[in-house]
């Protein structure tokens, strides 16, 4: 699992004053599933206190509240605006913060938020959540065939097509109730499908293999609980939101999550990479963010991925910092998305700051 080694910092005044000790909250959120499980966190701390809020998804820089008794949470975005800030490590800080104001806030949400963005959920975090690995693949759904062709955590033969899974599955001859050695003899199977093209494969194949499981959780496991929040991010921030604060129901998640990933792993098919030095551009008009993260990870020989449509454009890194290299851009330090009108000028600062 790849972490970041920056931390939170929260700008004055600290972030607990904010939630518990003013007229109304504004918490502006980027795109991604470990930003609005933050989001969701502190809003349950803005409950605690009977203080009104709003939850937005952006995918710029927020303005400053126009009204002098609103403060701004930014999660995943760096805006001198807020009055407080999650920049990196958004589900635990977040986590540590709504405690502190005396919120009990999801510690399933939480660790399903630090896994959506690749870092490490807290000791705090997997303490509270009483979570156990078991072996096998993480996925959100007891339907296997389902689970591992919708999978964003990982892209094989098998992605985006429930029939190419069920004959992967059949191929295997599982017990219709898995023990341990056929979650293992799956796991093996997906871990070998998955990791034919890049060495780099191999690494990020091992996020979905001995997946964490919770007493509470709303998914199987919480590795596809962290897929759904991904996903539901970028797609569908509102419902995303809402998963997080407990407020939907899991059908309703996953049929936006089966949605986003058919989109997504049929870019990463279609995808012919323009090849540069340290990074490699393709061009996709859905699921930005999934396809940099997905072709990095699976089929990229570069550290550096930059997906542009239409009119957005996201970039996943491996060595450098995501924000810093896109500009304008919000998101985490290893994926990042900005609005992006002019592709040949985007590429060349990209390069540029590479």
């Amino acid at each position: 699992m790849a972490t970041t080694g920056r931390t939170t910092a929260a700008t004055e005044p600290d972030a607990e004053s904010v939630l518990s000790d003013t007229e109304f909250v504004r918490v502006m959120a980027a795109p991604t599933g470990g930003s609005i499980a933050a989001a969701a966190m502190l809003a349950g701390a803005c409950d605690e206190h009977d203080v009104p809020y709003q939850v937005r998804v952006t995918r710029g820089a927020p303005s400053a509240p126009d009204a002098a008794e609103t403060s701004l949470v930014a999660i995943g975005v760096e805006s001198p605006a807020a009055d407080a800030s999650f920049v990196e490590d958004a589900p635990n800080a977040a986590f540590d913060a709504a405690r502190e104001a005396g919120a009990d806030p999801d510690p399933v949400v939480a660790f399903a938020g630090a896994l959506a963005d690749g870092v490490e959920p807290s000791s705090d975090v997997r303490e509270a959540a009483g979570s156990t690995r078991r072996p096998g693949v993480g996925i959100p759904t007891a339907d296997l065939a389902a689970g591992l062709a919708h999978s964003t955590r990982v892209h094989a033969s098998f992605s985006g097509d429930e029939q190419a899974a069920g004959a992967t599955l059949a191929e295997i001859g599982l017990p219709p109730e898995l023990d341990d050695a056929a979650q293992r003899r799956l796991a093996s199977v997906v871990a070998l499908d998955a990791t034919g093209e890049t060495a780099r494969a191999a690494d990020r194949v091992a996020d979905l293999l001995r997946p964490h499981e919770t007493p509470a959780g709303p998914f199987e496991t919480v590795e596809g609980f962290a897929d759904v929040l991904g996903a539901l991010a970028w797609d569908a921030p509102g419902l995303g939101v809402a998963l997080a604060l407990g407020a939907v129901d899991a059908p309703t998640a996953l049929d936006a999550w089966r949605d986003h990933a058919t989109d997504a792993h049929a870019a990463v098919r279609r995808a012919d990479p323009s090849r540069y030095s340290a990074v490699e551009v393709v061009e996709a008009d859905a699921a930005q963010p999934t396809v940099a993260r997905l072709v990095r990870d699976y089929r990229a020989r570069e550290p550096a991925v930059l997906v542009v449509g239409d009119d957005t454009a996201a970039l996943a890194t491996t060595d450098a910092d995501a924000r810093d290299v896109l500009p304008n851009s919000v998101g985490t330090s290893t994926l990042a998305v900005a609005d992006a009108e002019h592709e040949a000028d985007l590429v060349e600062t990209v390069r540029g700051e590479l």
